[in-house]
């Protein structure tokens, strides 16, 4: 691949117009690619104050003068940061996604009882120290062991949704079944919650990745 031939003109010690590969751009706010641009703006600001009409760089005099240059630009720093959380937040999005769909496909169904309702007290906002009762059902069920369980389950709300007696169905890991959840619509929501959120954000990082590419090569 040929290399690319960099001019500046001067006028009066000032740069009035760029060149690359003999296009002629009266700004640096002209030419379309950011990588010549970059290579331009670093020429300016190492050239010499020496009075002549035209200074000239080829890519390999270009290398050795970017070494002393300035470090990247706020967009390139901008631009690493929302793609490495995008990446990561789509890899929680993917892994969690996963482990879930494995769970359900696991999972046993068992008729079961809720045998009692644990009332706890959470602090929803320390600042204002605001508490609020949340109720955990706990329900009794025979997996395929044939063993009786009882469980608390960590599906707390903040009213009591269930109550002493309430027939209702468990699913459980049949490897584990203290592992239980009562079988209902907001069960079932709540398992899709982080990857829902960490979907959101991988996506919206992502989108600005390509606004930011864009932005940068315009």
């Amino acid at each position: 691949m040929a290399k690319k031939k960099y001019s500046i003109n001067w006028e009066n010690d000032e740069p009035a117009s760029f060149e690359v590969d003999g296009v002629k751009y009266e700004s640096l706010d002209d030419i379309p690619n950011w990588k010549d641009k970059d290579k331009l703006s670093a020429m300016v600001q190492a050239a010499s104050e020496d009075d002549y009409e035209e200074v000239k760089f080829d890519e390999k005099e270009f290398e050795e003068l970017r070494k002393a240059a300035e470090n990247p630009s706020m967009e390139r720093w901008v631009l690493g940061g929302f793609t490495a959380i995008a990446v990561i937040a789509l890899l929680v999005t993917v892994i969690s996604t996963f482990s879930n769909i494995q769970k359900i496909a696991k999972e046993e169904s068992a008729p079961g009882r809720v045998v009692d309702v644990v009332v706890q007290k959470v602090i929803v906002n320390e600042k204002n120290d605001i508490v609020r009762d949340f109720y955990y059902p706990v329900v009794e069920f025979v997996p395929i062991d044939g063993h009786k369980r009882t469980v608390q389950l960590n599906e707390g709300s903040d009213s009591p949704y269930y109550e002493k007696g309430n027939e209702i169905t468990v699913r459980y890991d049949p490897d584990h079944p203290l592992d239980a959840r009562i079988k209902s619509a907001s069960s079932n929501m709540l398992m899709w919650v982080l990857p829902g959120i960490t979907g959101i954000l991988g996506i919206a990082f992502a989108g600005a990745v390509f606004v930011v590419k864009k932005v940068m090569a315009a």
